[in-house]
């Protein structure tokens, strides 16, 4: 998890898809079952599967970060390549999740990614 922050010119903050975020100082590893890209909706999305514990991972990280301050987001990445900072309104329920992704992203080179763990 993260918050907001409005000073760029701080090391500590950097832009995520248009959004000012903290750079969190440890992130926690939800294991993947599956990632692909979702074909043929004109938009850059990969649709995640978790495998069991990784489910849990993100189901208490989205339950901390719904029940957080406005400010707060979730940062995921893959690598060293994040791929979102969202504000979460409610708990994540099961083993799956879309990602959106910006335009100037490959959504074949991040399940790749995801793919090597």
């Amino acid at each position: 998890m993260s918050e907001t922050c409005s000073d760029e010119s701080d090391g500590q903050c950097e832009s995520v898809n248009g959004e000012s975020v903290l750079s969190p100082s440890a992130f926690v590893r939800a294991g993947v079952e599956d990632a692909v890209v979702v074909e043929g909706d004109g938009q850059n999305v990969i649709d995640v599967t978790f495998d069991p514990d990784g489910a849990e991972v993100f189901h208490q990280l989205s339950k901390e970060a719904s029940e957080a301050e406005d400010t707060a987001r979730l940062v995921m990445k893959a690598g060293d390549e994040v791929l979102a900072a969202v504000a979460v309104m409610e708990v994540a329920e099961g083993a799956h999740v879309r990602i959106g992704l910006p335009p100037e992203k490959d959504a074949h080179d991040l399940v790749a990614l995801i793919s090597e763990g």
